[in-house]
């Protein structure tokens, strides 16, 4: 019984110590809006370097997701991309909300094969490939088909330069498949870079009708 009552009384001040915790980060959506606010997200990101945040992250569920839309940002700025998953995004609120939708309209393209909302969301809000990627490998459960079905609508969409970023990844999750090379050198055939579709095709280890039916489409 003693042990058991030493166990509660544990417990308890944990409780309290959390709280404590909690409440000495009271504010910090506030520092984040305003961060936003003015755009400055360099800022934001050194903000959520700091230990205080980077502890927070670990306890509460909005930081935590807001961590991850940092990182998102960081992967961005890495790749030279200006208008990624901030633009048009003023409150922590908004980030947290676009966030969670891309991922949920990822699921429905991946589970149910529909794509009209993400299709209308790509429209209206920048959505990178480095965003792409990150909810894919951590997401999704069929990693590389639903890479690949993102491939389709962003060709769809004319989208060629992500679409091709995202053959890439495709590539490196399932190496050397022939309707991946098809779909590089097709998007180079659709922008004029014959030489670069050419390059694409010889990549293509042992040709099937995938490619002939390509060339059909090309007339080659």
């Amino acid at each position: 019984m003693e042990e058991f009552a030493d166990e509660i009384e544990k417990e308890q001040l944990e409780i309290v110590e959390r709280r404590k915790l909690m409440e000495s980060f009271a504010g910090y959506q506030e520092e984040i809006d305003g961060f936003l606010k003015k755009g400055a997200y360099s800022e934001l990101l050194e903000y959520y370097q700091t230990e205080k945040m980077m502890i927070l992250s670990k306890l509460e569920n909005h930081a935590a997701i807001m961590w991850i839309i940092v990182s998102i940002y960081q992967m961005e700025t890495e790749e030279g991309i200006e208008e990624g998953i901030f633009s048009g995004i003023s409150d922590m609120k908004s980030a947290e909300e676009h966030y969670l939708k891309v991922k949920f309209l990822m699921w429905r393209l991946e589970f149910l094969d529909e794509n009209d909302e993400l299709s209308e969301l790509i429209d209206r809000h920048p959505i990178s490939v480095p965003f792409l990627k990150y909810l894919v490998h951590t997401s999704s459960f069929d990693k590389a088909n639903t890479a690949y079905k993102l491939v389709l609508l962003l060709k769809e969409k004319r989208r060629w330069g992500q679409a091709f970023a995202m053959l890439n990844y495709v590539n490196d999750l399932i190496p050397d498949e022939e309707i991946v090379f098809c779909e590089m050198a097709d998007i180079c055939m659709e922008t004029g870079q014959y030489q670069m579709a050419g390059s694409c095709i010889e990549k293509i280890k042992k040709s099937s009708e995938i490619l002939a039916n390509y060339r059909k489409k090309w007339r080659i």
